[in-house]
């Protein structure tokens, strides 16, 4: 009777390891989308939604399978893409300005106020202009998005110098550190979690810049095969397209997630 106990245990032990590795973390999610897209389908199945206003995850499925097929997403997502990555490298420069905003009080109280002010302007509503500056080409989308997403990280940036543990800066200065090396030992460090967070606010604005823009004035692209969906009224393929555009946002965070445990493993 023991040895069964004992067997019966050796076997129950690395079952109930494997179950538990699938964390709460994945479960809750996986089970919350799958009950919204059964019942989701099911008004579909049953006529309560009008096709023509609105449609269902599988005959969004269909359409989102066929542009994949004939791989015309690919070459919309390539110009988007290309877009938003040179938007967003160029919005970095908000970094190295943020850190000198946060740590010089008078540069601060200089520049506080214009920033305050373009972060609030509704960029979206002066796509117009950068079209008659930029061309309507992909410069004009490129400046977009970097307007777009270049003040969260400057912003992010100064509020996370101003959370340095002064302590730390009197130690660092204690040991003769000059400002190079306060910004490199000691500054950045403290700062990198409220860089991360203005990087991932950056991303959502920039793809929101990068769709407006090429809604209003452009052939190809994310945004432009939208657009295009949408006058022809077809609603699946146009929410096809959303769809899309929601997975290479989260595989964009997702990408940041792993830079962000690559650079700084700390934060784990």
């Amino acid at each position: 009777m023991a040895k069964l106990e004992t067997l019966s245990s050796a076997v129950s032990t690395p079952i109930a390891q494997k179950k538990s590795k699938i964390t709460p973390a994945w479960t809750y999610p996986f089970v919350t989308i799958a009950s919204i897209l059964i019942v989701w389908e099911i008004c579909g199945l049953v006529g309560m939604i009008d096709p023509f206003m609105f449609s269902w995850p599988s005959k969004i499925m269909v359409q989102t399978w066929g542009f994949i097929i004939n791989g015309s997403v690919f070459g919309h997502l390539a110009i988007s893409g290309l877009e938003a990555g040179i938007g967003l490298a160029m919005a970095m420069i908000g970094i190295p300005l943020g850190l000198a905003l946060g740590y010089w009080r008078k540069l601060e109280y200089s520049f506080d106020p214009i920033i305050t002010a373009l972060y609030t302007t509704p960029v979206v509503a002066l796509t117009p202009l950068f079209v008659l500056w930029f061309g309507l080409d992909i410069l004009s989308k490129i400046m977009m998005v970097f307007t777009m997403a270049v003040f969260p990280i400057l912003i992010n940036t100064m509020a996370g110098v101003k959370t340095t543990d002064p302590s730390l800066m009197k130690a660092a200065r204690s040991y003769g550190a000059n400002e190079f090396q306060m910004f490199k030992e000691v500054i950045f460090p403290s700062t990198f979690s409220y860089i991360i967070t203005g990087i991932r606010l950056a991303i959502g604005r920039a793809l929101i810049a990068v769709v407006v823009a090429e809604m209003l004035a452009a052939n190809k692209g994310i945004g432009y095969a939208i657009r295009h969906a949408s006058e022809l009224f077809r609603t699946a393929e146009y929410l096809g397209y959303v769809g899309v555009l929601m997975v290479f946002s989260v595989l964009l965070t997702q990408l940041l997630k792993v830079f962000e445990r690559k650079i700084a493993p700390w934060r784990n």
